[in-house]
């Protein structure tokens, strides 16, 4: 009789051999949301009069949601859809636990991160791609998806991992309630409002003893915090630039020619048979992805005495890259060395002691950094299932960005980062993993990876991308932040 044998079932204490333990996977960010109109059953039906406005924001959008790569161009599916899992509705996944669960699995991906944003729907009144809304809406948007997030991670506690929306209104004890049901419901982060310090009229920024509530909430239950890519933007400037660029090309609003109005170099195009450097970039995701904002309150914290006041907050950099940390924290010691101020550490020392880096769409250039952003603080992002994320081809990404990487690092970076970091259920993910896990061996080989969807990779998130710093830019930003946190500080008499 022949018997069939998985390494993965085997008891880990009885393998000689370490590589034959699977891999546990932790994605530090995905994304989860509905579509626009079945929102509506999680908004408060007193809010449902205002609920057109926010599907017209959707109907800007959709414009041009081909941008971004959705529905891919049939040449993009030949080269990275082998599977024709993103063909037949892969998306599904965004809204669908037992759908996502089957998909995720498939990628040897135990547990998941699940932010808000997406190309099929985004969160009512809150989301920066909206019109800019009231405190109320706004609020009332972030508890729809709320309700609808535990909905959906009900599916698979422990592994489904929410980050829930907090917005401050109407006040912080209503705010501060709504971070202790989060952290009691089994979410470990959680994910602030974008526009912050955005608009003179909007909420305050980071550094201001205003958000000390949340920040007190976050360190006494231990929840992380999650700055995402996007961060700092004013809301509504997703929807103004769509129609500021069709007004540009055709003389009219959204509408009318619709695509065929927009500049021909803003459409993504891919030559799977071009070289390297002629493959095509997916420009529009480069312009509107590739910022700054998210990167400020870093140092806004620092100077602000939040990470003095609060010595146990942890913070997150989600989907915003590590290859810039490095620069920065050298730009950064260098001004705390020559002006100290009433720091009680350097920047470096801050960095080791609070914050990580979730990184989505992992470049040559994020690994190349990985000891000096701390091997215990690079965390691997899926970005699952958006198109320029890993999915479908994680393994293969793996592959091609990890590829040199030595087994515990590479094991950290996965997975391990993420479970000490955030500090999850170690045994249910194990165990999870010997199911779904890819052993190292499986990971990390001689096989080849294609060459055209090594440049697909190149295409949808440009993996080959120089580290993206401006010192002119880096110089202004962080003198106006520096002066104006160190005002506020001093307004308030708490010090550090």
């Amino acid at each position: 009789m022949r018997v069939s044998f998985d390494v993965r079932n085997a008891d880990a204490s009885t393998l000689s051999n370490p590589r034959l333990k699977p891999m546990t996977m932790v994605s530090a960010d995905s994304h989860v949301s509905l579509p626009p109109k079945m929102y509506k059953d999680y908004v408060d039906s007193k809010y449902h009069a205002d609920f057109g406005g926010y599907l017209d924001d959707v109907a800007v959008i959709n414009q041009v949601v081909g941008l971004t790569g959705y529905p891919a161009p049939e040449e993009s599916l030949e080269v990275y859809d082998k599977r024709r899992v993103v063909e037949h509705a892969g998306e599904v996944g965004y809204f669908d636990p037992v759908w996502r669960l089957r998909h995720v699995e498939a990628e040897g991906i135990a547990a998941e991160f699940l932010h808000p944003f997406g190309p099929i729907g985004f969160v009512p009144f809150l989301d920066p791609q909206n019109s800019r809304r009231s405190h109320e809406l706004r609020k009332a948007g972030a508890q729809a998806h709320n309700r609808f997030l535990e909905d959906f991670c009900s599916e698979a506690p422990g592994r489904l991992l929410g980050v829930p929306l907090i917005y401050p209104w109407p006040d912080w004890k209503a705010t501060v309630a709504e971070i202790v049901r989060a952290r009691e419901s089994g979410f470990h982060a959680i994910f602030p409002p974008m526009m912050p310090g955005s608009a003179p009229d909007d909420l305050p920024p980071l550094y201001d003893s205003w958000w000390d509530p949340m920040w007190a909430a976050c360190q006494d239950l231990g929840v992380v915090v999650h700055i995402h890519a996007g961060f700092g933007n004013a809301q509504g400037f997703v929807v103004g630039w769509i129609r500021s660029m069709f007004s540009q090309t055709s003389g009219e609003d959204v509408g009318g020619e619709g695509l065929a109005a927009l500049d021909e170099s803003m459409l993504p195009k891919f030559d799977p048979d071009a070289g390297a450097e002629a493959a095509g970039t997916n420009s529009f995701l480069s312009e509107l992805f590739e910022t700054f904002g998210e990167r400020r309150p870093l140092w806004q914290l620092m100077w602000g005495g939040v990470f003095d006041r609060f010595p146990k907050l942890k913070v997150a950099f989600s989907e915003i890259h590590a290859d810039w940390v490095p620069v920065t924290l050298a730009y950064l010691d260098r001004a705390h060395a020559a002006n100290p101020g009433p720091m009680k550490l350097t920047p470096s020392e801050y960095w080791a002691r609070h914050c990580a880096c979730g990184t989505s769409l992992m470049r040559y250039g994020d690994v190349a950094v990985r000891h000096e952003v701390g091997i215990n603080k690079l965390m691997f992002g899926s970005d699952f299932p958006h198109f320029e994320g890993t999915w479908p081809n994680t393994h293969d990404w793996i592959r091609t960005t990890l590829g040199s990487v030595p087994e515990t690092e590479a094991r950290a970076i996965l997975g391990e980062n993420a479970i000490e970091f955030y500090g999850l259920d170690r045994a249910l993910l194990e165990k999870t993993a010997k199911r779904v896990g890819p052993l190292y061996t499986e990971l990390f080989n001689d096989q080849p990876v294609d060459p055209k969807l090594i440049r697909h990779f190149e295409f949808r998130a440009g993996i080959n991308k120089p580290v993206n710093f401006n010192v002119d830019q880096m110089s202004q930003a962080f003198e106006e932040d520096r002066t104006r946190a160190t005002e506020a500080l001093a307004a308030t008499g708490k010090g550090v």
